[in-house]
């Protein structure tokens, strides 16, 4: 009773203790690493086991099996594979990529919501809190994923866990906290009208090079079956195939990028394909191969590669010079520095999606990097300053 009537009256009650917000951060993102990796394992050996079960003319067991899960898993991470007789494999299927990098952003933004992340700092608190354990995740994995045929690098595995599980885990925490605009709004504004007029571009030539893989392998519908066919396997098995196939057609967009660019892309070494000609060889059995061309490229398509980069540019130089400057000399600088944010975009994708895909010939597979990145930025360079002079002339008349 005396505690009542000598507390002050102007206190106000404490706010009620949040648990989660006091968590250990680390603590949270290693458990959120942890669901993240734990998800993309778990999927990935339920898919094949599935399709080993129903092979009748498979001779592995179940544990080799999962270990092909969790190869399959690094190879999405682009985390390299030492094979028994020689070579690397080191082609990234970016579908798959794309989905577990989704969940790694999907644990991050949790975690930055209920740690109440705020500000660049909180961003990359939660990026590293969730990043650094999915690298060690990405390790032991490796490790438990050794084989007589493939042998995942553990540095590799390291570098590309911390590579994936940072960058999902920062654009994740950004965007579950709603301050992935905030951050693109603190760019420069010439900076920004940059980025996004040779991100429109590149998107251009990529979707592109999508609708140009499907209509090639429209054509060669039977090509495609017949290869699928010689695989044999029953109907499991044709469906994972084809799953498998519709992972690789990010790969083949951005290989097919360099297609329309001009320098083409490597199916094998010695072997190249561009819209001049196509010399290839021998190559790997999946139906998503029958829609590689076998000489140069017809009429129609070679107008559609001419359309298409026309188009990129204008859509570059009119992105760059929406805002309505009538500098020529600015409208010109933005159209080059549009062609170089496209090129760049066009080179680290090309890098990502091409590498080694065994030994041998097949060391060499996908577009050169700084080829396609030169060439395309060049390209989108020149159209994009045709554009920007056009549309600055007009609006000063």
């Amino acid at each position: 009773m005396t505690e009542l009537l000598t507390r002050p009256t102007g206190t106000t009650p404490a706010p009620p203790r949040d648990d989660g917000a006091e968590g250990s951060l680390w603590w949270r993102g290693c458990l959120a690493a942890l669901w993240a990796v734990a998800v993309g394992v778990a999927l990935l050996i339920v898919v094949t086991l599935v399709v080993w079960a129903t092979d009748s003319r498979s001779g592995a067991g179940a544990a080799q099996t999962i270990r092909v899960a969790l190869q399959l898993w690094l190879a999405a991470h682009k985390v390299p594979l030492r094979l028994h007789g020689g070579g690397t494999l080191a082609i990234a299927p970016l579908g798959l990529t794309l989905g577990l990098t989704f969940v790694v952003a999907r644990a991050a933004a949790v975690l930055a919501r209920a740690h109440g992340a705020e500000g660049p700092r909180g961003v990359w608190a939660v990026a590293a809190a969730v990043g650094v354990p999915y690298a060690l995740l990405t390790t032991f994995v490796a490790a438990a994923a050794r084989t007589s045929i493939a042998r995942p690098s553990p540095i590799g595995a390291l570098a590309a866990g911390t590579v994936v599980g940072v960058g999902a885990a920062a654009w994740g925490a950004a965007r579950g906290t709603h301050q992935l605009d905030a951050v693109l709004a603190a760019l420069p504004p010439t900076a920004a009208r940059l980025v996004k007029a040779g991100a429109a571009a590149f998107a251009l030539v990529a979707v592109a090079g999508i609708l140009l893989t499907l209509g090639s392998l429209a054509v060669h519908a039977s090509a495609a079956a017949d290869i699928a066919d010689g695989l044999g396997g029953g109907l499991i098995a044709k469906l994972a195939l084809l799953v498998l196939d519709a992972l690789l057609l990010p790969n083949a967009a951005f290989t097919v990028a360099g297609y329309i660019a001009g320098p083409g892309f490597a199916l094998g070494a010695g072997g190249a394909v561009s819209v001049g000609g196509a010399h290839v060889a021998a190559v790997p059995s999946l139906p998503l191969v029958a829609a590689v061309p076998h000489g140069a490229a017809s009429a129609p398509v070679r107008l559609l590669v001419i359309v298409v980069l026309l188009t990129a540019g204008a859509v570059a130089a009119w992105v760059a010079v929406a805002d309505g400057e009538t500098s020529w000399t600015a409208a010109v600088a933005r159209a080059v520095g549009a062609g170089a944010v496209a090129g760049t975009a066009a080179a680290a994708l090309a890098a990502v999606a091409g590498g080694p895909a065994g030994p041998g010939r097949m060391a060499v597979v996908g577009a050169s990097p700084w080829q396609v990145g030169l060439v395309l930025a060049g390209e989108v360079a020149f159209v994009a300053t045709l554009g920007v002079v056009l549309l600055t002339w007009r609006r000063r008349t």
